[in-house]
C-alpha cells in the first residue's frame, strides 16, 4: 500500500503495514494503566487512607477502576476524528490527554480523592478512549484482508502493558519488599512518600512509548478494503447492503443492541476481578512482589490471548469464540473463592493468567465483529457506541466495590460475578436471529448466503 506520510514512505511498501503495526503496538501499551490498576490499588489505597481521608478503602477506589475502564463518548469521538484529521494526530491528541492528566495526579493525589478521580480517572479514560479507537482503525485500513489478525494485534499491545508497568510499579513503589498489615494496607512512612511521584515515572515511561510508536503511525492513501477475499467482503446484511441502511439503521439494529450488552455484561466480570484480585490475593499471600509478578505473567496471556482468539476468530467464527470465552470466564470466576482456601499462590498465578485469556478474548472479538458487521466506512462510529457500554458496566462495578462487596466479601461476590459472562453467552449464541446478520462469519453452524 501507498501513503503520503513522509516516515513511511522511507520504508518498502511490503513492511509498511508491519511498521504500523509495530507503532500501534507500543502506543497502546501505554495506554494500558487500567489492567496494572489492580497492582497500584494497595499503594494508592495506603497513601490516601492514612494521608488524605481515613475512610477510603479498596472498594471505594473500585470507582477509579470503572472510569478507566471507559469514559462514554471518548472512544466515538476518537472514531470520528480519525476520519476528519487522520489516525496519527487523533491518536496524538489523545495521548497528550492522557498522559499529561497522570503526571498532573502526582500533585492532586495529595489534595482529594475526588479530584483524583478527575485526574487519574476521567481525563486518562477520555484521552485513552480517543487514542485506542484511531490506532485501532488505523491499522485495520493496512490489513483489509485480515481485519482480525490486525485487531488482535493492536489489542494484544494494550493487554501487554501490564508486563512492564506492573513491575516498574512496584520496583520504584515498594523496592524493599514491605508487607502489608492485617487490614490490607502499608503502613511505611518512606512507601508512602513514593506514591505521589510514581505519577511522574509512568508519565515519563508513556512518553517514551508514545513518542516512537505515534511516529509510525499513518494511514494509506489507496482503498483501504480493495483486494479483499471473499470471506471478508460477503454482505453480513440480509437483503440490502450495510450502506444502504446507514447509521440510524444500525444504531437501532438488534443486532447492535445484542454487541452492546454482550460487551457490557463481560465488562462487568472483567472490571469486577481484574480490579480486585490483587487485592483479594493479599488476604492469603503476603508477599507483594509475587503478586506483581502475577500482573506482570498475566498481563502475556492477556497480550498473547488477543492475537489467538482473533486468529481463531478469523478461521472459524465470532460466535464460536465468544462462545468459548464466556463459559470459561463464568468458570474461572466461580472458581476463585477455591483457591483462597487451596491456599496456594501457583493456583492462584494461573487462575489468574487464565481469567486474562478470557479478557483478552473479550476486547479482540468485540472490535472483530464490529467490523464485520458495520463495515470499515461505519466501524469507528458504530464501534464507539458499542463502548459507551464499558462505563455503564463500570457504574456497575464501582457499586458492587464499594456497597456489595463489604456486605457480601469476595468469595460471594465472585459467585455472583461469574453470573455476568453467562448473560453473554446467552446473547453470543442468540445474536444469529438478529435480522442484520446471516449465519455467514457469525455463527458456528449452517452458512446462509444473502
Amino acid at each position: 500500500m501507498d501513503t503520503n506520510d513522509w516516515i513511511l514512505k522511507w520504508i518498502p511498501s511490503t513492511y509498511r503495514p508491519y511498521f504500523v503495526l509495530f507503532g500501534g503496538v507500543l502506543t497502546m501499551m501505554s495506554l494500558a494503566i487500567v489492567y496494572s490498576f489492580a497492582n497500584m490499588l494497595p499503594y494508592l489505597v495506603s497513601y490516601l487512607h492514612f494521608r488524605v481521608d481515613e475512610s477510603i478503602t479498596a472498594g471505594s477506589l473500585i470507582w477509579i477502576q470503572t472510569l478507566l475502564s471507559g469514559v462514554p463518548f471518548s472512544m466515538l469521538i476518537g472514531g470520528i476524528v480519525e476520519q476528519s484529521m487522520g489516525g496519527r494526530m487523533a491518536a496524538t491528541i489523545g495521548c497528550a490527554l492522557y498522559t499529561g492528566s497522570i503526571a498532573f495526579s502526582s500533585i492532586i493525589i495529595s489534595i482529594s480523592y475526588g479530584w483524583l478521580l478527575v485526574s487519574f480517572g476521567f481525563l486518562p479514560s477520555f484521552g485513552s478512549g480517543i487514542a485506542y479507537n484511531a490506532v485501532l482503525i488505523t491499522a485495520q485500513r493496512w490489513f483489509p484482508g485480515r481485519i482480525g489478525f490486525a485487531s488482535g494485534v493492536i489489542v494484544a499491545g494494550f493487554g501487554c502493558g501490564t508486563l512492564f508497568i506492573a513491575p516498574l510499579q512496584t520496583l520504584y513503589v515498594n523496592p524493599d519488599h514491605y508487607t502489608t498489615n492485617s487490614e490490607g494496607y502499608f503502613t511505611q512512612e518512606d512507601l508512602l512518600d513514593r506514591v505521589p511521584s510514581l505519577f511522574l515515572v509512568m508519565a515519563l515511561f508513556f512518553t517514551i512509548l508514545q513518542l516512537i510508536g505515534l511516529l509510525l503511525l499513518a494511514s494509506p492513501i489507496e482503498n483501504p478494503f480493495e483486494g479483499e477475499d471473499e470471506e471478508d467482503t460477503v454482505s453480513l446484511l440480509p437483503d440490502s447492503s450495510r450502506s444502504s441502511i446507514g447509521l440510524k439503521g444500525m444504531f437501532f439494529s438488534s443486532s447492535f443492541v445484542f454487541l452492546f450488552l454482550t460487551l457490557f455484561f463481560s465488562s462487568c466480570w472483567v472490571q469486577i476481578t481484574t480490579g480486585l484480585y490483587k487485592a483479594y490475593g493479599l488476604q492469603f499471600i503476603s508477599s507483594d512482589h509475587f503478586l506483581s509478578m502475577v500482573a506482570a505473567v498475566s498481563s502475556i496471556f492477556n497480550c498473547g490471548s488477543r492475537i489467538t482468539w482473533g486468529w481463531l476468530a478469523d478461521k472459524s467464527s465470532y460466535q464460536k469464540t465468544m462462545v468459548m470465552v464466556s463459559l470459561m470466564a463464568a468458570f474461572l470466576t466461580w472458581t476463585l473463592p477455591l483457591v483462597k482456601y487451596s491456599d496456594s499462590p501457583i493456583l492462584f498465578l494461573i487462575t489468574i493468567c487464565l481469567l486474562f485469556t478470557c479478557v483478552g478474548g473479550t476486547y479482540s472479538l468485540l472490535p472483530f465483529v464490529s467490523s464485520r458487521l458495520f463495515g470499515k466506512e461505519h466501524f469507528g462510529v458504530m464501534y464507539g457506541l458499542v463502548q459507551i457500554s464499558l462505563s455503564m458496566a463500570g457504574v456497575i462495578s464501582g457499586l458492587f466495590g464499594q456497597y456489595v462487596l463489604p456486605y457480601l466479601g469476595y468469595d460471594r461476590l465472585f459467585l455472583v460475578t461469574g453470573f455476568f459472562p453467562i448473560i453473554s453467552f446467552v446473547l453470543t449464541s442468540l445474536i444469529h436471529l438478529t435480522p442484520l446478520v446471516t449465519m455467514r462469519n457469525i455463527s458456528d453452524s449452517v452458512v446462509v448466503t444473502a
